[in-house]
């Protein structure tokens, strides 16, 4: 609609179009093109977030999948939810007196590796999807002598990975059939994050010019569909692909039985919490 001439008197403004817009993560999916039948994103932010476009209803509400309509006309989206994300890097930044987020990732990445024998459960706010427990509660586990920053930053961003894993268990349960992800969010800085959950979803991680501008890309986007019109497709085009981290096999051997044991080590601890 117009905005009202009483309104842009009151406020100063001339009468402009007023877009509803979508949703942060709608809105992030329309910024980077996934519009379309099993596309995807995965956000990591503050919380972390998977979320599939489709052309049909899908729903998991057992496991605490989110189901709408999407941002776009005759479109629906299914979206997996974990509580804490890249907002669990922060907080080990603050446990081990790292400089920044950047530094404890470089400490990983250098000094630490995957088969490390610490584990970390990412519930530092509850969680969501699939488990939908707001009493569970972070965990670091497996210490030793010789656990450090590194390993502790390790074990964060495969915590992190492993949760949002979880959650893509949750889509595909419902029958969404996704082929590579579109990454976006203060997390897409990391491609070593990405390689961990290129390894865990053993799907490709993509990488797309302006991921970390997303949500308010689409919305521009939007806005601009529903001033001008046009075709779907071609307003909604996704960015330039900066880089793919495809899966690679040695990771994949040694993070899934880490994976199968993170698992056990929350279905162990959950009726403590």
């Amino acid at each position: 609609g117009i905005l009202r001439q009483e309104a842009a008197e009151a406020w100063g403004m001339d009468r402009v179009p007023v877009v509803a817009g979508g949703g942060d993560n709608a809105a992030g999916a329309a910024g980077v093109g996934v519009i379309d039948e099993g596309e995807a994103l995965l956000s990591l932010g503050t919380s972390g977030v998977i979320f599939v476009a489709g052309n049909t209803f899908r729903s998991n509400p057992q496991s605490a999948a989110h189901a709408f309509c999407h941002a776009l006309p005759e479109r629906w989206h299914l979206m997996s939810v974990m509580l804490s994300a890249a907002s669990c890097l922060d907080w080990a930044v603050k446990l081990t007196g790292t400089s920044d987020a950047g530094e404890l990732v470089r400490l990983a990445q250098t000094e630490a590796g995957l088969t490390g024998p610490e584990f970390f459960l990412p519930y530092l706010s509850g969680e969501r999807t699939p488990h939908n427990n707001p009493h569970a509660s972070g965990v670091l586990f497996g210490l030793t002598h010789d656990s450090g920053s590194a390993q502790i930053g390790q074990a964060v961003l495969e915590g992190v990975a492993f949760g949002m894993a979880d959650g893509f268990r949750a889509l595909v349960e419902s029958g969404v059939d996704v082929h590579s992800i579109s990454v976006i969010g203060g997390g897409a800085q990391s491609t070593y994050w990405g390689r961990i959950l290129s390894a865990v979803l053993d799907r490709p991680m993509v990488y797309r010019d302006g991921a970390a501008t997303g949500p308010a890309y689409g919305a521009a986007r939007l806005a601009r569909y529903s001033v001008l019109g046009g075709s779907i497709e071609e307003m909604f085009e996704a960015p330039e692909v900066l880089q793919i981290v495809e899966p690679k096999e040695a990771d994949i051997h040694k993070l899934a039985p880490k994976y199968e044991k993170f698992g056990t080590l929350y279905r162990t601890l959950k009726d403590t919490f």
